[in-house]
């Protein structure tokens, strides 16, 4: 992401778009300057003298920057020999000469036992831009443009009021997306629009202001939307005085990278025994399509023909009634697997259709529930 400062973007009526980068030429010089800098605040000042758009290449080295290995500093010593720099000037008198400042270093070279010219480099290491370059991205100009691209779409979105994403209803990317809304905290709800999923991410904004913190959460989704084959954004972005409507799609928006999250096969071993066991009789989907419950995104375990199958380790009663009445509300079977070392409950409040197991289910506690719906029955 970019600072909102660095955002470039067109205004026509009440709509608004990014001012996208076509040209990889000044990519090209960004990442050079990159690879012949000594310190991050030598590469700073050497891209300002690239181009006259200074949001532009401010913007560039700003994404590039998150790529760059500079050098690790130890802060508690850093901290300490500032502190002591500050204590030997005061004791001596402000240092307006250069000897008078070669004084105060020597002093707290001899009374940390380093040598001056270390505590002069650790006392410039405070700041960011004094650090090394230890190693410089391995990047080609078109790749930053693209991370560049996305970056302002995000920074759009910091002042978003809501953002809409219309998104194909594959399971493994909404789980990387509900696991990273969840993480972020945000609120959202969900619909199922022409066999699409389109869901709303509201944030707390009241009458008088709105929360930049929570736009920034929003933004951090981006690359989770982005990642689908195809994918629509809608939001509302206040800019100033005024709030515009921000519209892209997979089919509009330039090149942007692709980087879906990566999703393991299987939770827990306890599923992957499932899985093998069943699979030998049925045909089992694993993470089938996602369910919509209450404007909220459910992806059962396992689907069976038409039953869906949920392996539940830690629970409680009420864990197991929220789980019924949210399935039952889209009127699906449901078959309930839960794990006898983890139940917070006794087995008599226990409803239709759960079965205990001990240390992984058996296909002879579950052959009889999921008989009628096992397409390959022998």
């Amino acid at each position: 992401m970019i600072p909102i400062d660095y955002l470039r973007a067109s205004r026509k009526g009440r709509e608004v778009r990014p001012r996208y980068l076509n040209d990889d030429k000044i990519a090209s010089e960004v990442i050079n300057m990159a690879k012949s800098a000594k310190t991050l605040g030598e590469f700073r000042n050497a891209v300002e003298l690239i181009s006259s758009d200074k949001k532009l290449v401010r913007g560039l080295a700003h994404v590039l920057e998150q790529l760059i290995e500079i050098e690790k500093i130890d802060s508690k010593l850093v901290t300490r020999t500032r502190l002591e720099v500050f204590k030997a000037a005061s004791a001596l008198g402000y240092p307006l000469t250069e000897e008078e400042r070669e004084r105060v270093f020597q002093t707290v070279a001899a009374r940390l036992k380093m040598g001056v010219n270390e505590v002069k480099a650790l006392f410039l290491k405070a700041y960011e831009e004094n650090r090394l370059i230890v190693k410089a991205p391995d990047i080609q100009p078109k790749q930053l443009v693209e991370m560049y691209n996305l970056a302002l779409i995000q920074a759009l979105l910091f002042k978003s009021l809501y953002v809409k994403a219309l998104l194909p209803n594959a399971p493994a990317l909404l789980k990387g997306l509900i696991r990273a809304v969840k993480g972020l905290g945000l609120m959202y709800i969900v619909e199922i629009n022409g066999g699409q999923l389109e869901f709303r991410f509201d944030g707390p904004v009241s009458a008088l202001r709105q929360t930049e913190r929570y736009g920034t959460r929003l933004a951090k989704l981006v690359p989770y939307i982005t990642s689908a084959e195809k994918w629509e954004i809608e939001a509302q972005v206040k800019l100033g005085e005024r709030i515009y409507v921000f519209k892209e799609s997979g089919r509009t928006a330039p090149p942007l990278p692709k980087t879906p999250p990566h999703a393991e096969q299987f939770d827990s071993l306890v599923e992957q025994e499932f899985y093998k066991q069943v699979s030998k009789i049925c045909h089992v989907e694993r993470e089938p399509e996602a369910l919509v419950v209450d404007g909220r995104v459910y992806i059962p375990d396992f689907k069976i023909g038409d039953l869906y199958v949920e392996i539940v380790g830690f629970w409680t009663p009420d864990y197991l009634k929220r789980k019924y009445e949210k399935i039952t509300k889209v009127g699906k079977p449901l078959l309930v697997l839960v794990s006898e070392e983890l139940a917070m409950a006794t087995w008599k409040q226990l409803m239709p259709n759960v079965v205990v197991f001990k240390d992984r289910p058996r296909l002879s506690d579950v052959f009889k529930y999921i008989k009628p719906y096992c397409v390959n029955h022998r």
